[in-house]
């Protein structure tokens, strides 16, 4: 198997699509009260408009190509702390941080270290930025983004956002 972790390129909106709505699926299919389809219609367009425009110094695309195929993907920001983050009570807030914001791997190729090297290559992009922490957001009842998350690659739970459905 050969891989290439790489910035996501125009051309590349349709494989990131795919990877995108199999996650979905995957969600669906275990919390349906939680978790709902993305509109497939325009969705590789979309994500092919953000690959098509410049791309910012604080933003992240990744993918990993198996044998010239999208097989997974993520995407990191950089976030400088604000004017006000001497009085934040949080210790990262005033420290330059990246925040893993989507991370995906296509059912294909599941369980074959993509995640693991796209997120270590986002480590070594905010070590190179001047980070100093680096957070992701995932569903806490997950049965492979925890693990994940945890035991493979060293993070903690630190922060729960706690949810109430109003209809």
């Amino acid at each position: 198997m050969r891989v290439e972790v790489r910035a996501a390129q125009p051309g590349e909106g349709a494989g990131l699509a795919e990877v995108w709505l199999e996650n979905a699926r995957y969600y669906v299919d275990l919390f349906p009260d939680d978790f709902r389809m993305p509109d497939e219609l325009g969705l590789a367009e979309s994500i092919e408009e953000r690959l098509a425009a410049s791309a910012s110094a604080s933003q992240l695309r990744l993918v990993a190509v198996v044998d010239g195929v999208v097989a997974a993907f993520v995407s990191a920001r950089l976030i400088d702390p604000d004017e006000g983050a001497a009085r934040e009570m949080l210790a990262d807030r005033v420290h330059r941080r990246v925040h893993i914001e989507a991370l995906g791997t296509a059912n294909a190729f599941q369980r074959q270290g993509l995640a693991t090297r796209l997120v270590e290559a986002v480590e070594a992009w905010a070590r190179e930025h001047g980070a100093r922490f680096i957070s992701a957001g995932t569903y806490l009842e997950s049965p492979v983004a925890i693990p994940f998350w945890e035991q493979r690659m060293g993070y903690r739970r630190r922060m729960v956002i706690i949810a109430k459905r109003l209809d």
